[in-house]
């Protein structure tokens, strides 16, 4: 197969490619990337022939004529290609597949003539320059050097409806906008008029000017949450925490009150994006999974959004973006973010979990988290360039809003967590807020920190604190748990079961569940279960699958002392010594009321007693139940931030709580630039 002269540049949507030097760049950038020669003949036969279906042996023969490759080297240079690209083989903007046939370039394709020669770095140029700031990352697709006497211009992509000025690289200033002792966070400022609003010690609604003078604070009896602002109006949607559920309030930049929604069920809420006057996106989280809702305030109803989701996806937020139209944030099960318009095109990508973003309207980008240990922000261009913003000045960055002169405004939280011990020591502490300690009949602790960046898994055994794992990726641990035997500890992260001794992973394995992993433990020392809330599965320890039993429940536990299960369903606790049954037929153990049953999870077992966590108006309950059936339960412990607990050998109750918290409003301004 020929293709046309090498010595024409190729223009594809944000793309510009020079085939006679391998180079690939975004309009107006000022530094081109140096593809590898096969993917750059790879794309050069793609762009020549455009909206024609190449088979892959016509492929392999232009690649690679007259030799004989490994089957999946197109496959990985179709991979280097995409990746490059940002593109995507489900919703593809470059390269499509076609079934049983090919690929085909897929994208509009302008030849021109060549112009001046690019300003051309290679990765190693780059990773020099890199060297001088420790606090700069990079990536190879940004294409961009980051030091600070260096600049990189770069423009939006055919997207936009307009397309901007190249803009300058931001360097960014901190300044404080809050000094008082304890906790603001939830911020948000106003696009266009000098207003800000934060939530104060969970009850209390601030309004100030975006350099911190106060002049509303609002007082509710239960908590507050996720602010926004009307891009152009004077008004304030928040959402307040009311039992099991949440409602959507409006005030005026005086408190009076402008909007009240009914209540929503809901267990968390994201911050909600205003569509128009009357419109706004609402992202609630249920039992069921996040889901997103149009609100209309003239008749106070929500309308649930067709967001296309797979099964392993989740919704992580929505927001306003270019040309004012919504984006959704999703989460796949491999950690791996997207951002996508409602047709489900895909917008961006991320290879880690993106938690914490915001449009940032003067630069055109998206403000978001980066996958570094204490997470520190970053900005990303529509065609996928990076660069950095600012390393986490202290604790971790839990919020952020950006005004339309691109001015960044983020509340910045540290906090102390402790595991403590019978003598309310601290045997581990951490500024992590995943903890899931577990107490066995010796006395030795297992328990789960993100202190390393990831979820490790820890024991705490002779005065000494032993690392288990050590792992690299993002996945969440959900649950703990010693064997009977207390030989082994059983875990998870996300969907995978690990078996631990005290030296390490023993085994790895995925059950066989149609749903997300929900809940886990032991039968006895050597067998295994597992429910996604539709049916638990058994299996050996060595990972055997034996038999599945069909039974749906809110939370389910086995007790292998009395060989009974307990069952969370529909407010009752029943106990049954076969899953097979009817248990619903006979009597619950206990009726639960909304307050001890609302958002149940972390169930523990200790002679004779059950323990589990719920949460009410987002206010943290810990409960205890005789299993003799002849009492009620007991609220042992109600307090915010109670992330976990534990229960010691010798049934005093132990709490992983944060301690010593502390959070401030920073403003995050750019700095002039240099004359």
């Amino acid at each position: 197969m020929e293709t046309s002269t090498r010595a024409q540049h190729y223009h594809f949507l944000s793309w510009q490619f020079d085939a006679s030097q391998d180079e690939l760049r975004a309009p107006d950038s000022q530094v081109a990337v140096k593809l590898e020669p096969q993917v750059a003949r790879l794309l050069e036969l793609f762009v020549s022939t455009p909206d024609q279906v190449l088979s892959r042996s016509t492929l392999n023969e232009a690649l690679w004529p007259d030799t004989i490759v490994e089957s999946n080297s197109l496959y990985q240079l179709l991979t280097k290609l995409r990746r490059v690209l940002n593109d995507s083989a489900r919703q593809p903007r470059f390269i499509k597949t076609v079934p049983k046939r090919g690929y085909v370039f897929i994208a509009p394709v302008e030849r021109h003539q060549p112009t001046s020669q690019l300003n051309v770095h290679t990765d190693t140029e780059i990773q020099r320059a890199a060297g001088s700031n420790p606090h700069i990352r990079f990536k190879k697709r940004a294409l961009m050097a980051a030091i600070p006497v260096v600049t990189a211009c770069f423009s939006a992509i055919a997207y936009f409806s307009t397309v901007p000025e190249p803009i300058t690289l931001p360097q960014y200033e901190v300044e404080d906008i809050t000094y008082e002792l304890g906790l603001e966070f939830d911020v948000a400022a106003h696009t266009t008029l000098p207003l800000l609003a934060y939530v104060d010690d969970f009850k209390t609604l601030v309004i100030s000017d975006k350099q911190g003078n106060v002049t509303q604070r609002l007082h509710f009896d239960d908590r507050v949450a996720k602010p926004a602002w009307h891009p152009t109006k004077g008004w304030l949607a928040f959402w307040q925490y009311q039992g099991d559920g949440c409602t959507l309030l409006i005030v005026n930049t005086h408190g009076q009150q402008l909007n009240q929604s009914q209540a929503i069920p809901c267990y968390h809420i994201q911050a909600p994006s205003w569509q128009s006057d009357t419109l706004l996106i609402a992202t609630v989280r249920t039992q069921a999974g996040t889901l997103p809702y149009q609100y209309n305030i003239d008749n106070n109803k929500y309308i649930s959004i067709p967001l296309k989701l797979n099964d392993d996806e989740k919704l992580i937020t929505t927001l306003q973006g270019w040309d004012n139209q919504t984006y959704y944030l999703i989460k796949d099960a491999s950690q791996h973010s997207r951002l996508v318009t409602l047709d489900g095109k895909v917008q961006m990508r991320w290879s880690y979990p993106v938690w914490l973003i915001a449009y940032d309207p003067k630069h055109h980008s998206m403000i978001t988290n980066d996958n570094s240990k204490h997470h520190n922000l970053i900005a990303t261009t529509r065609d996928g360039h990076e660069y950095p913003i600012i390393a986490t000045p202290q604790g971790i960055f839990s919020s952020l809003s950006v005004d339309d002169e691109g001015n960044i405004f983020s509340a910045a939280e540290s906090w102390q967590v402790n595991i403590r011990d019978k003598d309310n020591l601290p045997i581990f502490s951490s500024s992590s807020h995943d903890y899931l300690p577990v107490t066995n009949s010796l006395g030795e602790t297992a328990f789960m920190s993100r202190r390393t960046g990831a979820c490790e898994i820890y024991l705490h055994s002779h005065d000494r604190v032993i690392q288990l794992t050590h792992h690299k990726g993002s996945d969440y641990v959900n649950f703990v748990t010693w064997s009977p035997d207390n030989a082994y500890i059983l875990a998870n992260r996300e969907t995978r079961l690990l078996l631990l001794d005290r030296t390490g992973v023993q085994k790895t394995f995925t059950p066989q569940l149609s749903l997300p992993l929900r809940h886990f433990g032991w039968l006895d020392t050597d067998t295994l279960w597992a429910t996604d809330g539709h049916e638990v599965v058994i299996y050996i320890k060595s990972g055997q699958f034996k038999h599945r039993v069909a039974i749906a429940s809110d939370l389910i536990l086995y007790d292998y002392q009395t060989q009974n299960w307990l069952i969370f369903k529909d407010s009752m606790i029943y106990r049954t010594a076969d899953l097979a049954g009817t248990f619903e037929d006979e009597m619950p153990l206990t009726t639960l009321k909304p307050q001890a049953y609302h958002q149940v999870t972390n169930p523990r077992l200790r002679d004779g007693f059950l323990y589990w966590q719920s949460a009410w108006s987002k206010t943290d309950h810990i409960w205890r139940l005789a299993l003799d059936g002849k009492t009620q339960p007991e609220l042992l412990k109600t307090q915010n931030l109670l992330w976990h607990y534990d229960i010691a050998a010798d049934g005093t109750l132990l709490i992983a709580k944060m301690e010593s918290v502390e959070g401030d409003i920073k403003r995050l301004s750019q700095k002039p630039e240099a004359n």
